[in-house]
């Protein structure tokens, strides 16, 4: 998902008064529960950035079921190509909790952002340089074994959203069916299934029916240790 940018950093290298200025010129919105930001086929004519609560990006089957494909939280941008010309969107956004905020930005805006607050725009420039980099290191790990597409998968967001249990544990607070580990890690939910239990022999996940948590430190190094030897 080339629009998506996670993490971006953007607001972090902003001054409060900048954020303030941002504010006041790209006024925030506030979201609801199951109320959408946006929807697969509408135009990309803004950028978003979230301040607060969660997003889950789905995308809709033929059957009409919905399979996330990401999960966004404060930080995160969201229609990277809205200077494009044509531009649509293709999935879903929809919040996962009340209290979602978001910072819409639309091509006036960003004229405006750009003339008033330059360091602004490059803080953006340096977010997406920085995805460019994140999307080549999906591209290599697209051929990774499933073992380690899910732990990536798992451990991204047990770090975003997970919940410090003891003994090292961290449990992910948003609802993942295997359908969405599935479609998450680029593979099938009959693999995700067999490859689940294998960390769960390993003592690395448990957990079912899309509540799960994780030994968070021994599998990313369970995961770093599979791509060395690969």
């Amino acid at each position: 998902m080339s629009w998506f940018i996670p993490r971006a950093g953007f607001l972090e290298r902003l001054s409060e008064e900048e954020k303030m200025r941002l504010g006041q010129i790209c006024p925030p919105r506030s979201y609801r529960k199951d109320e959408a930001v946006f929807m697969s086929g509408d135009a990309c004519d803004e950028l978003t950035v979230v301040l607060d609560g969660m997003l889950k990006i789905v995308r809709q089957g033929p059957s009409g079921k919905e399979r996330i494909l990401h999960l966004a939280g404060p930080g995160d941008i969201l229609g990277a190509e809205f200077l494009e010309d044509g531009a649509v969107y293709k999935a879903d956004a929809v919040c996962t909790s009340d209290g979602v905020v978001t910072c819409p930005i639309n091509r006036e805006q960003f004229v405006q952002v750009a003339r008033e607050l330059p360091r602004v725009t490059l803080s953006l420039a340096g977010s997406l340089a920085a995805h460019l980099s994140h999307l080549e290191d999906q591209i290599e790990s697209a051929t990774a074994p499933v073992i380690v597409r899910l732990g990536r998968v798992l451990t991204w967001t047990a770090r975003r959203f997970g919940k410090q249990e003891p003994e090292g544990w961290v449990r992910i607070e948003s609802e993942l069916r295997q359908e969405d580990l599935a479609a998450m890690s680029g593979s099938t939910r009959v693999t995700i299934t067999h490859t689940l239990g294998q960390l769960r022999d390993l003592g690395l996940v448990e957990g079912t029916r899309g509540r799960y948590r994780v030994r968070l430190e021994p599998l990313e190094r369970m995961i770093e240790d599979l791509l060395w030897e690969s």
